[in-house]
């Protein structure tokens, strides 16, 4: 939808003829959009542009173009055109003040028809070809289009049932582009410990969670950490999953370990534990710290529930210790793509201008959003990534119809 708008208003501003349509596959806008955040749409963060590169990792360098055209602050002013206000939230995270994703799909088609860009709707697009600098668009529906300029800004594969199954991916394959193995991003992790099995819906604070294959940390991320049917999930583990997941897929064996209070160092803990010296001081010693009802379940996973205050061996202490500060988890898979918060993989960076979201094998081929390998951390910032990257490919095929020396249609 950025797309659109950013094309519509550049082509007004030029003075061009030109016009804007939306394919549309749903018979709605913005199905998938209507249930990010947990239906509140955490449609931006407030930190700062550098932050957010670093949360796409050393990929991020790819989207300076795009969040210099459009970032955090314009969005806020776009919605502020049509009455919807946002709230920032813990850790810089900005929602609709009325908490509701629906609110910001209206509010951009509210935008949209504003700035005359038309949509048509169930038009689900199976090819796009170029010849002669044209365009052909072939609809399952009805008649093929023409045009000058094509923004493919489908989504990823996820949440299949909003309409996001990976069509965008077989389109830009089909004129040449290559979209790597797809996997699930920002997912709770499986675990087959039974123990965990009696914790479900605890939540964990400020829990340092990090991912091991052998010897090798792959990642660490601290934050939130919820005990889940399956495993652990919770914002932390969601993001920790960027790095999990590929190596599930390559079939390595993970180990999850997590630091139940990040902010002690090991020495300090066993400090802690051996100052208690039996079991009944030590449940109300992690009691502080954690639920009751995970302290009085790590209890048997330690050995020494109902040991009471007979004095523990400093063998048993020093491992209670390391426990704490390391509680291990085997990880035996993740979510499903299909119900994944976003889509790893996409069409490689080296494929695309970051200064236009130009193709750089088709002339007059943008790629937007999360048809591109690029995927950060939780917080609001994959979503300012897609309103970012639609908003610099809708403007630069504008850009690129505008030259044109015919009528064009985008």
């Amino acid at each position: 939808m950025l797309a659109a708008l950013s094309a519509a208003r550049y082509l007004t501003a030029s003075g061009h003829d030109g016009s804007v349509l939306i394919l549309e596959r749903n018979r709605v806008l913005g199905r998938k959009l209507a249930i990010t955040g947990k239906g509140r749409a955490n449609v931006t963060n407030a930190r700062s542009l550098d932050e957010f590169v670093q949360a796409f990792g050393p990929s991020g360098r790819f989207l300076y173009p795009a969040f210099e055209s459009f970032f955090s602050d314009d969005l806020v002013a776009l919605f502020a055109e049509v009455g919807l206000q946002l709230k920032t939230e813990r850790g810089g995270r900005v929602f609709p003040v009325t908490d509701k994703a629906q609110d910001v799909v209206q509010a951009l088609g509210l935008l949209l028809v504003r700035d005359g860009v038309d949509t048509l709707y169930s038009a689900r697009v199976r090819s796009i070809d170029s010849e002669s600098g044209d365009w052909t668009i072939g609809l399952e529906s009805r008649g093929p289009l023409r045009c000058r300029a094509v923004v493919v800004a489908t989504g990823g594969k996820s949440y299949p049932g909003t309409g996001s199954t990976g069509d965008g991916y077989e389109l830009l394959e089909h004129v040449g582009h290559h979209p790597g193995r797809l996997l699930p991003g920002l997912v709770s992790l499986h675990c087959p410990e039974k123990w965990l099995r009696e914790l479900v819906g605890i939540s964990l604070e400020g829990v340092a969670v990090e991912a091991w294959v052998g010897p090798k940390l792959l990642a660490r991320r601290q934050g939130e950490v919820m005990i889940t049917d399956r495993g652990i999930g919770g914002p932390a583990v969601l993001s920790l999953s960027l790095a999990v997941t590929p190596a599930l897929a390559e079939s390595h064996a993970v180990v999850l370990c997590m630091d139940l209070r990040p902010e002690k160092t090991l020495a300090q803990e066993l400090h802690d534990i051996e100052a208690c010296g039996n079991a009944d001081e030590i449940l109300v010693n992690v009691s502080r710290f954690l639920p009751r009802r995970m302290a009085l379940e790590l209890m048997y996973v330690w050995g020494i529930e109902g040991k009471g205050s007979t004095p523990l061996p400093k063998k048993t202490l020093a491992a209670v210790a390391r426990s704490v500060k390391g509680v291990e988890l085997r990880c035996t898979g993740a979510d499903p793509l299909a119900s994944a918060i976003i889509t790893q993989g996409g069409v490689p960076l080296r494929e695309v201008d970051p200064r236009s979201m130009g193709s750089r094998l088709v002339p007059g081929l943008f790629i937007a959003g999360e048809l591109l390998d690029l995927q950060a951390v939780t917080g609001g910032y994959n979503l300012q990534a897609a309103f970012s990257t639609g908003f610099l490919a809708g403007r630069c095929a504008a850009e690129y119809v505008a030259k044109s020396p015919n009528d064009s249609k985008l």
